[in-house]
């Protein structure tokens, strides 16, 4: 497990400004501000990974001056890098990131960052793809379905009913359609459009759920991804993504920063 980020989100909790909160209650922090950058200096609940071999720091290039953090438990900031460093704080979910230098440390890529409107507050995270991204993000929160994720700025968005639909502005070439239902079949079935499986990865990490993600070769060319899974009696959740190439990095960070309330 990695700064907060992996396993079951069942039962785990966050402390926040105003006492302990269950981890539904991040979006609240998400979306108010209420408790700025993180909280202070909490007890970790997971381990940072071990670095292996040698100890000794080698810089790198920063390939971004900003990340966004994706884990949906929050991101702990080290005073320095290394795993048995001082937890600073958990960073919340969704949270800009001003990076100002890249290092690896044995086999562990990380980040030196500070809070995007709180310079003062800064540290060390580690560098995962599926903790933060380059890419900017905004949250998209359903709360009659009781689910939210992050998607790229710059994406236009439509929901109605069980369906959000997220998508490339300009052309719509990459698209992700949510859908949730009573059950796993009633989902739309897949592929949605003519096509044929190619191959299957995973299991993927999803709030704590571990779906297979199916490549599907579209007849009309392109690629559309899909995964399902039974939340709890009752909730069913199917993701569709379109994409010209078959190449699911993108997917598995939106995937990545999915919170589901309720049961």
């Amino acid at each position: 497990m990695v700064a907060g980020s992996k396993g079951s989100p069942r039962g785990l909790q966050f402390k926040g400004c105003g006492g302990t909160h269950r981890v539904a209650a991040l979006l609240v922090v998400l979306v108010l501000g209420a408790c700025g950058f993180g909280s202070p200096t909490p007890t970790p609940a997971a381990h940072t990974p071990s670095p292996r071999n040698s100890p000794s720091p080698s810089p790198s290039a920063v390939t971004a001056s900003a990340y966004w953090v994706l884990a949906t438990l929050g991101l702990r900031l080290h005073q320095a890098p290394e795993p048995s460093s001082t937890v600073v704080t958990v960073i919340r979910p969704g949270a800009q990131l001003d990076v100002s230098e890249a290092r690896t440390v044995g086999t562990v890529a990380w980040l030196h960052v500070h809070a995007h409107t709180q310079t003062d507050l800064d540290g060390w995270v580690v560098n995962d793809p599926l903790l933060v991204t380059a890419i900017p993000m905004q949250l998209h929160d359903d709360a009659g379905l009781g689910y939210s994720l992050l998607f790229p700025i710059g994406w236009t968005y439509t929901s109605g009913g069980p369906t959000a639909s997220f998508f490339t502005s300009a052309d719509s070439k990459q698209k992700l359609i949510v859908e949730t239902a009573d059950s796993l079949s009633h989902l739309p079935p897949a592929p949605t459009a003519a096509g044929k499986p190619d191959h299957e990865e995973g299991p993927l990490d999803v709030y704590g759920k571990s779906p297979v993600l199916t490549y599907y070769k579209l007849d009309a060319g392109g690629w559309e991804l899909f995964l399902s899974f039974l939340w709890t009696t009752g909730r069913a959740f199917g993701f569709v993504y379109r994409v010209p190439q078959a190449d699911s990095g993108l997917l598995k960070q939106i995937l990545a920063s999915v919170i589901i309330r309720g049961s």
